[in-house]
């Protein structure tokens, strides 16, 4: 296996793909370990202490996604339900369970494939389309339905949420003021021209999504739209990753393509699953203790003392070999793992916090990727990839793709 300059690793492992994202910082390493720094962690690689901290709400809270700057500003409100703890996460939860619900997920799936259909038939023989821009439009459209947003399908939406998402540009980059402005208003655009005509329509009559749930929990505007930015960034900003990181490998490797088209629906999603264990869309969990916290090492009891930075490193954890077997970087749908652990092992987090949406990311995930490689596709070269500081995983762009013509 070879690793590219820009993070990518190449080579074939046991007949599988393999990773194809990777940091310098990625690979085998001590199970626990102190990482000094600007920002000193503890760095955790092993399944069975991640679990263990995952699923330890007393004593950790959340240190990524930028809490440890929540409410620093003049303005407090109630935090989103990424953020918060204890009884006031589980009630936030129970408000927002029925949305996720299996009979509510299954019942969204002809919509979906309707909108599979309808987003894919922008790909034509004459042109290069960017997939991502479709991904991120599938992902809009899916997640404002759950969310209650009206204006899913349009494109001035999908603008404003992808000006948000974007990270900042780099200094001395063309037009980089005017780019850092139009991110600084995207949040306050958003809440005025897409959440509060939602909030009044839901005010008027409720629908079954969470901006009704969220009004008849007694939230205010702003705190709505705290939620709904928080939504967005794990219905939108990660899945739309997913959904470009499936069909990179797909149309990187012709047995694992033929091997998806040839599945049924619970095949194709093994596909699917297999690749998120591999390149998970969030790359780090960050937890902060609260008291003092006792791991059971490899090597004996480590004590991790109260205020410290945990950093349970996921590309690490979904490759730990004694969960999911031989060759851990390679994508290989068929392997046998525990049914406890699950397909992704740890990709869609775990405990309190894991994401109560990962069913319908992967149902999402199936029903685009299945509808774009109904056809022979052609790419025009690997995607750009970025690293995001904020969800610790890659953002990917500019996976240019094209149907190949039918002879005759």
């Amino acid at each position: 296996m070879t690793t590219t300059a820009d993070g990518q690793t190449q080579g074939a492992t046991a007949g599988c793909p393999v990773r194809k994202l990777a940091q310098p910082d990625d690979g085998s390493g001590p199970a626990i370990e102190q990482v000094a720094g600007e920002r000193p962690r503890w760095r955790i690689r092993s399944y069975a202490l991640a679990r263990a901290v995952l699923r330890h709400p007393e004593g950790t809270r959340q240190a990524g996604f930028g809490a440890d700057s929540l409410n620093e500003g003049p303005v407090h409100i109630r935090p989103p339900i990424l953020y918060v703890e204890g009884e006031v996460h589980h009630a936030q939860r129970r408000a927002a369970a029925h949305l996720f619900a299996p009979r509510v997920v299954a019942g969204y799936r002809e919509w979906m494939q309707a909108t599979a259909d309808r987003v894919v038939a922008q790909v034509r023989t004459d042109r290069w389309t960017d997939l991502t821009a479709l991904t991120m439009e599938m992902a809009v459209e899916v997640t404002s339905r759950v969310i209650g947003l009206d204006h899913g399908g349009s494109p001035r939406m999908r603008g404003r949420l992808q000006e948000f998402f974007a990270p900042p540009p780099r200094p001395g980059a063309p037009f980089a003021g005017a780019r850092e402005a139009l991110r600084n208003t995207a949040v306050l655009r958003f809440f005025l021209l897409d959440v509060k005509p939602a909030i009044r329509a839901r005010r008027r009559r409720r629908g079954d999504d969470l901006i009704s749930a969220l009004i008849d929990a007694g939230y205010t505007d702003l705190e709505i739209l705290t939620e709904c930015v928080t939504y967005a960034a794990a219905g939108m900003a990660t899945t739309r990753e997913l959904m470009a990181a499936a069909v990179w490998h797909l149309l990187d490797d012709d047995a694992l393509r033929a091997r998806y088209r040839a599945a049924d629906r619970d095949g194709r999603v093994a596909v699917v699953e297999e690749v998120l264990r591999v390149e998970p869309v969030v790359g780090h969990l960050l937890r902060r203790t609260t008291a003092p916290l006792t791991l059971d090492g490899p090597d004996g009891p480590v004590e991790v003392p109260a205020g410290a930075l945990i950093d349970v490193d996921l590309r690490a954890v979904n490759a730990d070999e004694g969960i999911v077997g031989a060759d851990p970087d390679a994508v290989c749908p068929a392997r046998t793992m525990s049914r406890a652990v699950g397909p992704v092992v740890l990709a869609f987090g775990d405990g309190h916090h894991r994401c109560p949406g990962a069913p319908l990311a992967s149902m999402e995930t199936e029903i685009f990727v299945s509808a774009l490689l109904r056809d022979d596709l052609a790419a025009a070269g690997p995607p750009r990839v970025r690293w995001n500081e904020v969800s610790q995983g890659y953002d990917l762009t500019a996976l240019r793709v094209r149907r190949v013509p039918v002879p005759g």
